[in-house]
């Protein structure tokens, strides 16, 4: 090639590269003087939009477990589950031939009695002596020993919830069931809470302190998420924690229906292509005294080419749809009608 037409070819390679970035500058700045014209959307208020109903089950901190105090047959036992109050009798455990041992301690309590009073009454007339009487005294005493044993064994054997929940059994009625053996759980009410599974895909939808509907035959309350677990490692669901209004009415080990949902005064539906990343989060864009002006939002769901969201958004309030990419917060605009 020659020198002159190698002379003409760099020069208008650089006319090319300049002019390019001249319109590159000159973009952003066309509408420095002017309203950039945007089209907009209107945000409607709906109704809540997320949705997920979950069974869940009541759990407390207030737990005690019942173990059988000695060997012996499991009597007086209830249907499972059974709800009780305090002082409610859980179950007895009968140690094998406690009954005879007691109704022969009390025969021997009579008899002890009798034989006292016996020789009391003979040592006044002065014919037995002193020495009769004490042993007599001594071994009523100890026929009372023996019965009291007996009978303290006996109540032993009675387990009595001390506060008010959920009784779950361990051993059937009528078994025998051997020392410290688990017999029944009282779950109370220290701290309940509700726990649910839900799949992974709506994990993600759900967030902390996000508002629960609770419901059970005629109880309906409110609580709020605690905690979502982090893995599905329950058949392939995610553990969440639900907190329970104080003075809840629920108790420990009952079957409740779970609804997460956002408060429909706080969901605005937007078409998808509003939404866009600015400085590291999700905004629209509002119209607000013609300019532009970004707004954070949170996107609780996707549906049909639109968007619902959470964030300081105003029923009515026009949104830029386009375009929104080449926005700035403080840019006129000019709605396009």
């Amino acid at each position: 090639m020659r020198p002159k037409t190698m002379k003409n070819v760099i020069l208008i390679s650089i006319l090319i590269f300049t002019s390019c970035v001249v319109d590159g500058i000159a973009v952003p700045f066309a509408f420095a003087g002017s309203a950039m014209p945007v089209k907009v959307a209107y945000a409607k208020k709906t109704a809540a939009v997320k949705n997920i109903t979950s069974p869940g089950k009541v759990y407390s901190n207030g737990r005690k477990v019942f173990t059988a105090p000695f060997t012996g047959r499991l009597i007086e036992s209830f249907a499972f589950p059974k709800f009780v109050t305090a002082g409610t009798v859980i179950a007895r455990v009968v140690n094998p031939g406690l009954y005879a041992k007691i109704i022969s301690a009390r025969a021997a309590v009579r008899y002890a009695r009798i034989k006292f009073k016996r020789e009391k009454l003979l040592f006044n007339y002065g014919v037995a002596a002193k020495k009769e009487v004490e042993r007599a005294a001594l071994n009523l005493s100890n026929a009372y020993s023996s019965l009291h044993a007996l009978e303290s064994l006996g109540r032993e054997g009675i387990l009595i919830s001390r506060f008010k929940g959920t009784v779950h059994y361990l051993t059937a009625g009528g078994a025998i069931v051997a020392a410290g053996s688990p017999v029944a759980v009282l779950n109370g009410k220290g701290s309940p809470w509700v726990k649910t599974y839900v799949t992974p895909s709506q994990s993600f939808e759900l967030y902390d302190n996000m508002p629960v509907e609770i419901k059970k035959r005629g109880i309906k309350e409110t609580g709020g998420i605690i905690s979502i677990g982090g893995n599905a490692v329950h058949n392939g669901l995610v553990p969440v924690y639900i907190s329970l209004p104080k003075n809840s009415r629920l108790l420990p080990g009952e079957w409740v229906s779970l609804r997460f949902a956002e408060p429909s005064a706080a969901a605005f539906s937007l078409p998808e292509r509003a939404a866009a990343m600015h400085k590291g989060g999700t905004v629209v864009f509002a119209v607000i005294n013609n300019r532009a002006q970004a707004v954070l939002i949170k996107v609780i769901e996707r549906k049909n080419g639109r968007i619902y969201v959470k964030g300081n958004i105003n029923a009515g309030e026009p949104v830029i749809i386009y375009p929104v990419t080449r926005l700035k917060s403080g840019i006129a605009v000019e709605i396009e009608h």
